[in-house]
């Protein structure tokens, strides 16, 4: 029998729901067809078959809430006498779904948790300086593709994500190859990750192999925010408002990664990144 586990369809991804199995007990399945949908507070994904043979067991049914790694199926040899469906199933379908109780939908819960997380495990340092932007020609690009470049450049990552608001919580896209992509790509990339992101069309390659991240909080006109890190990256950049041509550059670090001359250093490279 091969087991079938939970996917890591995120790099921040802990658990989600399986929405729906494709194949029933008994089905012959083909490695990389898809074989069950998920849902996660980051991205709604098909997920392909890892191998083929006979579904011989669903040990966790659609609507049930499922952990990275835990062993969800069990597959055997083609033409193998199917093994069953868990008979806890039905029973664990209706807890899944039953509704929260304080006030919180799953992704802001989730949000919530990993933000404990962070705040309990990152030794968090920050530093701030005012930066001048009034000699960028913008025209009609964004302002969070010149960031997300600056920190490519400044940090020579390749991979920057990228904070979305959408109802109901926050999901962090990646722009992958930030570093060789132009100010231009990198605007036309955040509106098009930006939009699937509110469609909830999202794919796991797109909340994936993020180095950094960039939270744009003067979007709203806040001046200075301290975001918290994502756990499992150095460091998040939040540029407050833009105000007069200037803003407030604030740097979130990982001691572990940076010490105060290094994140000060860093956040030097990234103003100069946007001159």
């Amino acid at each position: 029998m091969f087991d079938v586990e939970f996917p890591r369809l995120a790099d921040t991804l802990v658990e989600g729901t399986i929405t729906a199995w494709y194949k029933h007990v008994g089905d012959p399945v083909k490695k990389g067809e898809p074989l069950f949908a998920v849902e996660t507070e980051k991205v709604n994904a098909d997920v392909e078959s890892p191998a083929a043979g006979t579904l011989g067991e669903i040990l966790v049914g659609a609507g049930v809430m499922a952990q990275v790694g835990q062993v969800i199926a069990r597959i055997g040899e083609a033409n193998g006498a199917p093994v069953g469906v868990h008979s806890a199933m039905t029973a664990a379908s209706a807890a899944a779904v039953a509704p929260a109780v304080d006030g919180l939908g799953a992704m802001r819960r989730r949000i919530a948790e990993r933000m404990l997380e962070a705040k309990a495990t990152i030794a968090q340092g920050s530093c701030t300086r005012i930066v001048d932007l009034s000699g960028i020609d913008r025209q009609k690009r964004s302002w969070t593709a010149y960031f997300v470049k600056a920190v490519a450049v400044a940090a020579n990552i390749r991979d920057v994500g990228v904070a979305v608001e959408i109802t109901g919580g926050l999901v962090v896209p990646v722009i992958h190859d930030a570093l060789g992509k132009s100010i231009d790509e990198i605007t036309a990339a955040i509106g098009d990750l930006g939009k699937r992101a509110r469609e909830n069309t999202l794919t796991p390659a797109d909340v994936t192999g993020g180095a950094f991240t960039v939270t744009n909080v003067g979007a709203t006109g806040t001046l200075v925010a301290f975001p918290l890190i994502n756990p499992g990256q150095p460091g998040i950049l939040a540029p407050g408002a833009i105000v007069n041509g200037r803003c407030w550059l604030t740097l979130c670090y990982d001691r572990r990664h940076y010490d105060e001359y290094a994140a000060d250093a860093l956040l030097r490279e990234i103003e100069n990144a946007l001159a």
